[in-house]
């Protein structure tokens, strides 16, 4: 895989915490800005179940009727337990875009880390089996293909097996990959974002990994992943009134944080080119 750079929007105090303990945070997808975008991903899916137009000539309806109501089971189990082992670490192609800085940035207080992503994805599969780096998809035509190509997939594996057992290995792989796509899949009005994800799903969440912040409404569950500093490429500072008064604080914490000048290394510090507006 290519050397990927992209951007990751974060506050002050994000910004402390991933250069101060070299670690980022994958949160649980339930818990992320827009708490219906896993939901909207399955809901496209169960839509396009019945008209997926099976590519076989096998014509016993029972079978094929079986074969769904098995995936409709297994979707109704995503949909209560499902989504508890699926964490996310999002990232944008878009390093100065100005709904990210209100969405992520509050009190014109933020910065965009521009992150050798690749790097943080291999420190991640040295920890986990099951990790994904994937580009979102916004594109319905594109999700559409997508969910009906894996169905008739798994479709004319499921018709070759005749023992229950086999077939419910079937579908629980089946389940997986569902589960996978509707990490990624991301209603169209996001499309602006640009998004690529680390995508962890987890067996089970031991204790030692499972972490939790707070948030608005609740405790939220997240996952520390490797990110050394020699992961920061770039740092841009995001819109603010004292332009110059925020770089020196930032390169005097980096410098602190480095234990050299930030001048002699080869991390660069940007300013966002949207005007401030407080908001």
């Amino acid at each position: 895989m290519d050397k990927l750079n992209f951007g990751h929007y974060t506050s002050q105090s994000g910004l402390l915490g991933i250069v101060g303990s070299e670690t980022i945070w994958a949160t649980n997808i339930k818990f992320l800005n827009d708490e219906y975008e896993f939901q909207h991903a399955l809901d496209l899916i169960k839509s396009i179940i019945p008209t997926s137009n099976i590519k076989t000539g096998h014509r016993d309806l029972d079978i094929y009727n079986k074969y769904v109501k098995d995936i409709e089971k297994q979707l109704r189990s995503l949909n209560d337990y499902g989504t508890e082992s699926i964490f996310t670490l999002s990232f944008s192609e878009e390093t100065d875009l100005l709904s990210q800085w209100r969405g992520y940035c509050p009190d014109n207080n933020g910065y965009c880390l521009i992150l050798k992503v690749n790097d943080i994805f291999k420190n991640s599969k040295m920890i986990y089996n099951n990790v994904h780096l994937v580009e979102c998809i916004y594109d319905q035509k594109t999700k559409e293909n997508q969910i009906k190509d894996t169905l008739n997939d798994f479709w004319l594996r499921y018709i070759k097996k005749s023992e229950g057992k086999e077939r419910k290995i079937i579908i629980e792989e089946l389940s997986a990959k569902i589960m996978l796509l509707a990490s990624y899949f991301k209603h169209t009005s996001f499309s602006e974002e640009k998004e690529h994800r680390i995508i962890i799903i987890l067996d089970y969440a031991p204790d030692n990994d499972l972490k939790f912040r707070e948030g608005r409404f609740s405790l939220i569950p997240y996952l520390e992943l490797p990110s050394p500093k020699s992961c920061i490429d770039k740092i841009c500072i995001g819109p603010t009134s004292n332009k110059n008064l925020s770089k020196r604080a930032l390169e005097a914490f980096l410098d602190n944080k480095y234990e050299l000048p930030v001048v002699m290394s080869n991390l660069e510090i940007l300013h966002s080119k949207t005007p401030y507006r407080p908001w």
